[in-house]
């Protein structure tokens, strides 16, 4: 064939080998386990035999140092194995002009790559390294099952009003306790308030309801997903398994503690789980654990890293594109839509903030979907949206990630008062309201304690603003505060 063909055979099924070193037959054998047939140039006579009982593979014996390019030679890719370097450049000069050229040869020949040539295979330690990472979630999957097994009434706990991400991890965990045996309840404390996540409850048709009384105190296993157990800060379940990528608090304590404070979602955290024990994923644990992945990772662009990629190929082709695409075009409910319509006319601007206090709100989806919508306005970094749920003040950040740490924000600001924490982009505080306490007493507590360093002139002014908007009052025009230095 002549020295300009450089197309590549239908399906790059073949493959063409040059060379002589002891890593010949191995690479043979990898590439005709992978239905590819194979041409070898070698200067090896001995290689003629060795290759004979595999299938497809054709052998030439050439003259030692492949002086001359072999008029036969097919199209790329090749694969040069020999260890002398000079040979190897050799070789490389008077193959065709092609970047699909390869060096095959020992670990620390590969270390030490020469230009133009291509890594066929990852190092032996890349591998090991690799294989180092499965066993190490295959002993945690094995720790999960034993504990089940040795249960009767498995319960998964999901903190308040579950998010995607709950939702899927806990569907993940119950999978995995399905698979040793056992079956176990999934259980909220809360209220399903966001319409997408009634939806994605209904599609799931699992049993998936509130805590029903009596429930923690029969179950024999109990777990949380997504949250810890220190953000029940009054009648805390004592848990035996938690996994979540929140930043892990000083009281969390369990048999079984899993925390990734490095993923963006817990879903990635079972994700690895389910697929490098080979549990089955059905197409409706895929469509929960890719929508709590992309949820809390805003489409892997928040807190995403490698891990989560590797989770979002796995899961894609197997989830309901359909449904989810349904998901992301569900519809705002008129009652909400009016609340952000009037926290968006009613907020305060504090130099790349903005801050809205809704007073009492039917649902604290409102603040989780209005903070999410202003972090789009032009110059604004950081949104806090604040309302009142059952006699508890609601905080709810998000940030751009870059200037500011919101999860870190809302606990230095909250966190002795209430339950506070989150990542750099998305943060949450709850805080108890006492029992005397009004909803315009609760914007003093808002702005004294998340604006400390600002004057108190200042921050009276700014109380005196919110106060106004919870009556009904207050300018047209929307002031603007500045922290001070």
């Amino acid at each position: 064939m002549g020295a300009n063909s450089t197309g590549v055979l239908a399906g790059a099924q073949h493959v063409t080998i040059i060379g002589h070193n002891s890593q010949i037959v191995p690479t043979v054998s990898f590439f005709v386990g992978g239905s590819f047939t194979v041409r070898v140039y070698t200067s090896n006579p001995d290689l003629e035999s060795d290759l004979a009982p595999y299938p497809g593979v054709q052998v030439t014996v050439v003259p030692a140092g492949y002086e001359t390019r072999p008029e036969d030679l097919p199209p790329p890719p090749y694969v040069v194995a020999v260890e002398n370097k000079d040979i190897a450049k050799h070789i490389r000069a008077w193959l065709p002009p092609t970047v699909a050229v390869f060096r095959s040869g020992s670990e620390q020949r590969r270390r030490a790559s020469l230009p133009g040539f291509l890594s066929l295979m990852p190092s032996t330690t890349t591998a090991r390294n690799a294989l180092m990472r499965r066993l190490q979630i295959l002993n945690r999957v094995d720790q999960l099952q034993d504990l089940a097994r040795n249960a009767k009434r498995p319960l998964i706990l999901m903190y308040s009003n579950p998010d995607p991400d709950a939702i899927g991890a806990a569907f993940g965990l119950a999978t995995i306790w399905k698979a040793a045996g056992r079956t176990t309840t999934i259980r909220y404390t809360g209220e399903v308030q966001r319409y997408q996540n009634r939806l994605l409850l209904s599609y799931l048709k699992q049993p998936i309801e509130r805590l029903k009384e009596d429930e923690l105190a029969e179950a024999d296993l109990i777990a949380v997903v997504d949250a810890q157990p220190g953000f029940w800060r009054e009648d805390q379940p004592k848990f035996d398994v938690v996994i979540d990528h929140h930043p892990r608090r000083d009281d969390t304590d369990a048999v079984y503690v899993d925390l990734r404070e490095d993923y963006g979602s817990t879903s990635t955290i079972l994700t690895e789980y389910l697929t490098e024990a080979n549990i089955p994923i059905s197409k409706a644990l895929a469509t929960a654990l890719l929508y709590g992945l992309t949820t809390d990772t805003d489409d892997l662009n928040r807190n995403a890293g490698a891990a989560d990629i590797r989770a979002f190929d796995e899961l894609h082709h197997r989830a309901d594109q359909h449904f989810l695409t349904r998901l992301d075009k569900a519809q705002v409910p008129m009652s909400v839509l009016d609340h952000i319509a009037w926290g968006i006319s009613h907020r305060v601007v504090v130099r790349d903030l903005i801050l809205i206090h809704f007073g009492e709100v039917p649902t604290a989806d409102i603040m989780v979907q209005t903070a999410d919508q202003l972090l789009c306005t032009c110059g604004v970094n950081w949104t806090v949206c604040a309302g009142i749920k059952d006699r508890t003040l609601i905080v709810v950040f998000r940030g751009d990630g870059h200037r500011q740490d919101v999860g870190k924000r809302a606990a230095l600001a909250f966190s002795k008062i209430g339950s506070a924490g989150g990542h750099r982009t998305m943060g949450r505080a709850e805080i108890p309201l006492p029992d005397d306490a009004t909803e315009l007493d609760s914007a003093e507590i808002l702005v004294d304690n998340l604006f400390r360093r600002m004057s108190p002139k200042r921050r009276a002014r700014f109380i005196r603003t919110l106060k106004g908007y919870l009556k009904g009052e207050g300018p047209d025009d929307h002031e603007e505060f500045e922290l001070t230095t």
